[in-house]
């Protein structure tokens, strides 16, 4: 057999976590399988699903590779995923049941913008349903960035497979915020390099856990940051949550009850615009 040529495209491995999901699945089988980039392999791992989703999933089966079984929650099933990807040089990025990348092209598009690098994150497009409004978050960020909250999502961030032999699996102590914490963990490591990809990476639907236990998730964030920073910087995630987090919370659930949630969104939008833009 001829040796790999050192400049073959990477192979990419999307892992997704599902339970009872049939309603949003196939959308992300479909985003997945209409990918551009080629190697790309789609893992799926189910917990143990009765709505319907493991036969879609079967549906799909040649185009994919699932595993079924109960298991401890969204988090031991990602760590799962990993564990089904033995190359560790190729790329491993979480879309689960309510996220899909935002077009064929996007794998292809972020990888050229890239030069390797162990993680490669770019923006992510959020949908509600409900009230029918969409926007885009992310930026560049550094581990410090990353205490005030979650500016590195899962669904807009390629990490090198091996990145989990040096930083380690998900922490199953934390049930919402898991996520945060490899994120700041794989930041603060002085041996991974990465890398802002300004595109739109994946679309996630909201109203999933993190949205509906948001205040439980606020509790999760501050343990990690007391395990992973300073006691100053501790003292300045704590003066934060107050206004940021349950002020902010508690505000957009006003908001929404009288109908003015998307008007405020769209306000902190444009406020935002005019800030990041350049001076004339």
């Amino acid at each position: 057999m001829a040796p790999t040529p050192a400049t073959a495209p990477p192979l990419v491995t999307v892992i997704t976590a599902v339970m009872n999901g049939r309603a949003t699945l196939e959308h992300n089988l479909v985003s997945v399988r209409e990918q551009s980039h080629s190697p790309v392999e789609h893992v799926v791992v189910d917990g143990g699903s009765t709505d319907g989703t493991l036969d879609l999933i079967r549906r799909y089966a040649p185009h994919l590779r699932f595993v079924t079984g109960p298991d401890r929650g969204i988090y031991d099933a990602m760590n799962k995923g990993v564990s089904l990807v033995p190359d560790p040089d190729s790329y491993v990025i979480f879309l689960n049941a309510d996220d899909a990348f935002a077009g064929r092209d996007t794998v292809e598009r972020v990888l050229r913008a890239a030069a390797g690098e162990d993680l490669i994150y770019g923006l992510l497009e959020r949908f509600d349903a409900e009230l029918d409004y969409r926007d885009v978050i992310g930026r560049e960020v550094t581990a410090r960035d990353l205490v005030l909250g979650m500016k590195c999502q899962h669904q807009a961030l390629l990490c090198r497979r091996r990145a989990f032999d040096v930083v380690g699996p998900f922490d199953l102590r934390y049930r919402i915020a898991a996520d945060y914490d490899w994120v700041v963990r794989a930041f603060l490591h002085p041996g991974l390099t990465r890398r802002y990809v300004p595109e739109v990476v994946a679309v996630m639907r909201r109203g999933g856990v993190s949205d509906r236990r948001y205040l439980d998730s606020v509790r999760e964030r501050w343990d990690i940051v007391r395990r992973h920073y300073s006691r100053l910087e501790l003292l300045r995630y704590t003066a934060y949550t107050g206004f940021g987090d349950y002020l902010r919370y508690w505000t957009q659930q006003a908001l929404k009850r009288v109908g003015l949630l998307n008007r405020a969104r769209d306000a902190k939008r444009a406020m935002l615009a005019r800030r990041r833009a350049p001076l004339a």
